[in-house]
């Protein structure tokens, strides 16, 4: 989806040019419109160092916007691990510890700020979860209107919040392609209204915003030797390398650190984390030269682990994180294996709060229901489809399967759904809708609760 220019040009300290055809550009793409190379802004190089008490500290860094957006994000804390022996003095930079609870809030911050600046009056935006969810709160701040177009599977947590921030919320499809098809049909109706689209992976003041990350790093600790980042779309990972080159260019640090990314192997548990599964990760190519630069590596791990990993991080040292956040402590304990880093010289982003995967935490740690008095595995399932939509929690397919915590396929709760209609137990309440909307039939509320008392008898014995 193309970014459209607005009405005033973004003022820059250095331009974002592109190498390949020299061509500067004021709009911020991150892409060349003309070659479609991945733009650059030159390392920036700044005399004194940020007292470092908020965001805008860095702002000697930033293009130069009229009006400025804040949730007091930024300047977020590094601790160290004590209670896990694997990663114990291992650091951890607490992104998660933003306004939002995810690192996207920086880039947030800088994109509103510029909508403001050009005058928008509404916002749209495209992502899986986060990012949609920074944007909304930020929109919220500067009183802009913001629409989030979204896949559908997408866990219920994300979406509720995007809501509460007051945010239009548009179902499109089961991937973020559709999503952004949906978002550009939108914007073809819409030629008259002066509408900003940040989307994070076209914009080059998602990196800018994100590369704070960076530049408070060498600033909290100069002396670190390795950064363990989540890659997801590769932006996270770039975007804190031109943090560290801006801080290297004015002096803070000597070299850059080793960096390291990490992905999630191809297997059926790679829906735990939305975030880190993509199929194509836009900046792919730039991650590997990176990796390869700072003699760093990409660690694949598995979508299970990850949930361990955060449920072992709570219970041991009272930190809450979505599992996507936890996959670097997951690559940590895999590079250990097979190399011996100094872990107090090991820099970890926790790049998302827990509250963000709630549904799926509560399914992790459900006692698993074994088959009692007649009642098998498979009515058991049923049962807990009943008490979802019983209990309002969820009446879509997806939704439900969210509820559940993704163990299963998709298709397998929309086979259960579809015999609880044919057992007369569920109906579908908008017959019309594209999405069906499923209630509970008088005979199902009777099933429903018998089967509870059941369930109840049981566990008292």
């Amino acid at each position: 989806m193309e970014m459209k220019k607005k009405h005033q040009e973004t003022q820059w300290k250095n331009r974002p040019y592109c190498a390949r055809c020299k061509k500067e550009y004021d709009t911020p793409f991150l892409w060349c419109p003309e070659c479609n190379n991945l733009l650059e802004i030159k390392p920036l190089h700044i005399d004194h160092k940020p007292d470092l008490k908020k965001f805008w500290d860095f702002t000697d860094f930033f293009p130069h916007f009229s009006k400025k957006v804040s949730l007091k994000e930024g300047n977020t804390s590094i601790l160290k691990i004590h209670n896990i022996p694997e990663l114990r003095n291992t650091l951890m930079k607490l992104e998660f510890r933003n306004p939002t609870g995810s690192f996207r809030d920086r880039a947030a911050a800088l994109l509103v700020s510029d909508a403001l600046s050009r005058k928008s009056s509404d916002i749209i935006t495209v992502s899986t979860g986060s990012f949609s969810i920074s944007i909304s709160a930020y929109a919220s701040r500067a009183g802009l209107k913001s629409l989030n177009f979204l896949p559908e599977n997408l866990e219920l947590t994300k979406i509720e919040q995007m809501k509460i921030y007051g945010s239009e919320v548009h179902f499109s499809g089961k991937c973020i392609k559709e999503a952004m098809e949906a978002a550009e049909k939108f914007l073809q109706t819409e030629t008259q209204r002066n509408i900003y689209v940040p989307l994070p992976n076209q914009n080059i003041l998602t990196i800018e915003g994100q590369k704070t990350i960076g530049l408070e790093i060498a600033l909290q600790n100069p002396e670190i030797e390795n950064i363990v980042v989540p890659r997801g779309s590769g932006t996270l990972v770039y975007s804190i390398y031109k943090g560290l080159l801006d801080a290297r260019e004015s002096g803070w640090i000597d070299q850059i650190p080793h960096i390291y990314s990490v992905s999630l192997k191809e297997s059926a548990d790679a829906r735990l984390a939305e975030s880190l599964e993509i199929n194509d990760p836009i900046l792919l190519s730039e991650v590997s030269r990176i990796l390869q630069e700072t003699d760093g590596k990409e660690i694949a791990i598995s979508g299970q682990k990850m949930v361990e990993q955060a449920l072992e991080l709570a219970k041991l040292e009272g930190i809450f994180i979505e599992p996507a956040s936890a996959s670097v402590l997951v690559g940590i304990k895999q590079l250990n294996e097979q190399n011996s880093l100094d872990l107090s010289r090991t820099i970890t982003v926790l790049t998302g709060s827990g509250i963000n995967a709630m549904n799926l935490f509560a399914s992790q740690m459900r006692e698993v229901k074994k088959a009692l008095w007649g009642v098998t595995a498979t009515s058991t399932k049923k049962f807990e489809i009943l008490r979802i939509i019983a209990e309002g929690k969820a009446h879509h397919g997806y939704g439900i399967w969210s509820m559940l915590g993704k163990k299963r396929s998709i298709q397998s709760i929309y086979q259960h759904l579809s015999q609880l209609e044919k057992e007369n137990l569920i109906y579908n309440s908008r017959p019309s809708d594209k999405r069906a909307q499923y209630e509970l039939t008088e005979k199902g509320l009777q099933v429903f609760r018998r089967m509870r008392e059941l369930m109840e008898i049981k566990a008292k014995k």
